[in-house]
């Protein structure tokens, strides 16, 4: 929910220059240290044909009622609730509901305020990288719990500049960035026995190279966990659509593949591109034998190669029966670039 278009400069342009096309091999190197292994893998998701996962919809549309009650304690100046949402957790954990949480999350209408649906993806995404580092519960349960309460100092700011259609004033984007010793002052009123969760949510815009923020920490004094939110929170928000601007999915996948190296660590950004489909369900791509589809299926341990129903074959015709396609089974098809809805009319 970060203004990156104004802090980091990207809007109207794409990260590291050069064509839309999307790099087809250089994400491959880095996330794929175990390619030669050609076992049946099961789609992340849920197909979208094959309808909605009830048990998903209910628990994701819980943790979006919570964050609502997190809203409101922090504007009343009360202290947050932590017990329900402890146990939301826990039991999302126990249950083995990371996956579904997060597929159907991705793909889910964007029916409520934009943060309160910001934090609930960020902290299924951010769970299932921790199970793919092999975090214990105990670790899933701090990194559930950090991931979605980091944000709570942006509570405290106007809805003219969250809610803002046109670019920032410099002193907005100053106000915003602000948050993270905000979201720190309020965290730090839950005791010393939570200031773990303090400083977590003050170091999750921190990056590797020093040009995060608020303190501009680098390396080995940035926490793990606070990297694997940061890292999620800036794909998430780029790859949404918000008031102020078209969604930059082919841009965060550019930043994932090319600069976030530097800014985040190896081991982290490892487990993203295994864990993570940098397409998310009901996004459009183009194929490069021209086709058109819409992603209906993620793959666990292959970002670049969702599942996809065709919309638009390589003629720009309709196709008369649907069509399913899964890139990880056809090597010769791969994605060249993403498309807005707006483009398919």
């Amino acid at each position: 929910m970060v203004r990156f278009s104004d802090i980091q400069g990207i809007r109207g342009k794409e990260i590291g220059g050069g064509s839309s096309s999307l790099p087809r091999r250089e994400g491959e190197r880095l996330w794929s240290g175990d390619s030669n292994r050609r076992e049946e893998k099961k789609p992340l998701s849920i197909l979208a044909s094959e309808g909605i996962d009830p048990e998903a919809k209910s628990s994701y549309e819980k943790f979006v009622r919570t964050s609502m009650n997190v809203k409101e304690q922090v504007t009343r100046e009360q202290d947050i609730s932590l017990p329900p949402i402890v146990a939301d957790l826990e039991y999302l954990i126990e249950h083995d509901l990371v996956e579904r949480l997060y597929a159907y999350a991705m793909g889910a209408p964007e029916e409520c305020e934009e943060a309160f649906v910001h934090n609930v993806e960020v902290t299924f995404a951010s769970l299932l990288i921790g199970q793919g580092m092999g975090y214990d519960a105990k670790s899933l349960l701090e990194l559930g719990l950090s991931a979605f309460l980091e944000n709570v100092g942006m509570y405290t700011l106007p809805g003219t500049i969250l809610l803002k259609e046109t670019k920032l004033e410099e002193a907005e984007v100053e106000r915003i960035m602000q948050h993270p010793e905000i979201s720190y002052r309020i965290l730090s009123g839950l005791g010393k026995k939570y200031l773990w969760l303090a400083e977590t949510a003050l170091q999750v815009h921190e990056r590797a190279d020093g040009s995060g923020y608020p303190k501009g920490l680098k390396g080995g004094d940035i926490s793990e966990q606070a990297s694997i939110i940061g890292l999620v929170d800036t794909y998430i928000a780029m790859s949404r659509k918000r008031p102020y601007r078209e969604r930059l999915l082919t841009e965060a996948i550019k930043f994932l593949l090319k600069e976030a190296k530097n800014q985040f660590p190896v081991r982290v950004l490892k487990a993203f591109l295994n864990g993570i489909s940098l397409f998310p369900l009901n996004a459009y791509v183009k194929l490069n034998n021209k086709s058109i589809g819409r992603v209906v299926g993620t793959e666990k341990n292959q970002p670049l190669r969702p599942t996809i129903e065709v919309v638009y074959d390589n003629l720009g015709k309709k196709p008369e029966k649907k069509e399913i396609i899964r890139l990880s089974d056809n090597p010769l098809l791969y994605v060249v670039d993403t498309l807005d809805e707006k483009e398919l009319a």
